[in-house]
């Protein structure tokens, strides 16, 4: 592999992200923190995690090594989810964080995700200005007797775990004994979620919620881990089934029926029954992500008047149109939900305890909750897989996308949505592939701009599922 002397070779979708001691090795990682040091400038702090792993725990260290030789602070998570680190940079005032990941990528994929002060993620602005250190060589290195220090940061985790619930009627919540199924994806959620659910009182049945180096390195969640969670929640009459992403910033929520609710079912769900979202004098604002369904944007409107704005889903780009608009909630289509009244950035843990909450007020099923929302007539289709291949499928997806170079078509975005990939097609609509989790099929779901050009992005998903299976 060649030295890699521009960082804009492997910023993808506004992230550093690339195969892990090949492409992203440890003298890179060292360089990458040296360029951002630089860009924080001496005596700077930075908040430092990782998922589980040996492989991001290896980068890691050895950008703390780059960062330190800057003058740069450090404030050590050691493995935390990525909520508990936005969280620590507010508590701890720092100037930036960073987070080593594999999120849901393709598998050997390490995401390096950059936070500012605000807890919200870097902007193209900010990855440019430290890529012009690294590109330019211009890292400035402090006097050996400046260098930065390290520090760990004991019970942080366990002062999230106290926090989080006070934005919440815990009282009412610990009064229902509601019967939870949370699947850790074997990341560092772990350490927090069961915990959390539990002291609320919450029947909790927590699964792939240890760290395991080997899994560790496979991507989660998957098919196979979805299912299981789906299974469970019938068998053990749970009122809520949530499987999480690795790194804890979204999850895929699952009602007792063992179904897994649309993006726009959940804000519908928190706009109509979330007291405070309820009640919110017309013409509020809210943010959505611009591929959102038009279902959604008509809801908001009829419900309250409220004002629809819609965001690119780019890293950060919520968050910041959040608080420049002052909205009252924010979501994306892959399954992020922003509270302002918790914080400008989407936490996986905090919307479970939101859906706990409005479960116990209503004291109905979330079955029962959603079914009078309107629901817009799509195309779809269903696409037969054998059983060996529907487990690989999304895999495979990933890879003919990321060889297809979808990205650098302007006309095609794309968005993960954990259990599938929806397909962004400018001046079309949208279409989501997804593997069917009760049985060997592929589904097929499109919105367009009209009826002719749903049919023609079910033409395109369905070539890209044919192309997958080859």
């Amino acid at each position: 592999m060649d030295e890699i002397t521009d960082l804009s070779t492997i910023i993808k979708r506004g992230r550093i992200q690339a195969i892990g001691n090949k492409v992203i090795t440890p003298e890179l990682a060292a360089k990458i923190g040296g360029a951002v040091g630089t860009y924080l400038g001496a005596n700077g702090i930075m908040v430092v995690a990782r998922e589980f792993n040996n492989n991001n725990r290896m980068l890691k260290r050895g950008f703390i090594s780059g960062l330190m030789s800057t003058g740069v602070n450090i404030l050590n998570l050691h493995s935390a989810p990525v909520p508990v680190l936005q969280f620590s940079i507010r508590r701890f005032g720092a100037e930036s964080g960073v987070y080593f990941g594999n999120g849901s990528a393709s598998e050997g994929i390490v995401q390096i995700r950059f936070f500012d002060s605000s807890g919200i993620e870097y902007d193209k602005s900010n990855l440019e200005s430290v890529n012009e250190y690294f590109r330019n060589n211009k890292i400035v290195r402090a006097n050996p007797l400046n260098v930065g220090a390290i520090s760990d940061i004991p019970y942080t985790q366990d002062i999230y775990k106290k926090a989080i619930p006070q934005f919440i009627d815990r009282k009412l919540l610990k009064s229902k004994n509601l019967v939870v199924v949370v699947d850790c994806s074997y990341g560092p959620s772990s350490i927090v979620v069961p915990s959390i659910l539990t002291e609320l009182q919450n029947d909790c049945i927590a699964i792939n919620a240890y760290e395991n180096d080997q899994k560790a390195n496979e991507m989660f969640p998957n098919l196979r881990s979805i299912k299981d969670v789906v299974n469970i929640v019938k068998a053990s009459h749970a009122d809520l089934g949530i499987v999480l992403d690795s790194d804890g910033s979204r999850a895929l929520y699952i009602d007792e029926t063992g179904t897994i609710l649309t993006y726009e079912e959940l804000m519908m769900f928190f706009l109509k029954y979330d007291k405070e979202l309820s009640s919110a004098s017309s013409g509020s604002s809210i943010i959505i992500s611009k591929s959102s369904s038009k279902v959604l944007e008509q809801f908001a409107v009829d419900l309250n008047e409220l004002k629809i704005l819609k965001s690119k889903n780019y890293p950060g780009e919520i968050s910041r149109a959040l608080r420049e608009e002052r909205a009252i909630l924010g979501g994306s289509d892959t399954y992020k939900f922003y509270f302002p009244k918790y914080g400008p950035f989407s936490d996986a843990t905090f919307t479970t305890l939101k859906i706990l909450e409005i479960l116990a007020t209503q004291e109905l099923p979330l079955s029962v909750l959603i079914r009078s929302f309107p629901r817009n007539l799509h195309a779809y289709k269903t696409i037969p897989i054998s059983e060996e291949n529907l487990f690989s499928f999304i895999l495979k997806l990933k890879d003919f996308i990321r060889k297809k170079d979808i990205e650098s078509d302007k006309k095609l975005d794309f968005q993960d949505l954990l259990i599938g990939i929806k397909i962004i097609v400018k001046d079309m609509g949208w279409v989501v592939i997804s593997p069917s989790v009760h049985v060997n099929t592929i589904e097929l779901t499109a919105e367009g701009f009209d009826p002719q050009k749903s049919e023609e992005l079910i033409s395109l998903a369905t070539e890209y599922v044919e192309n997958c299976q080859k």
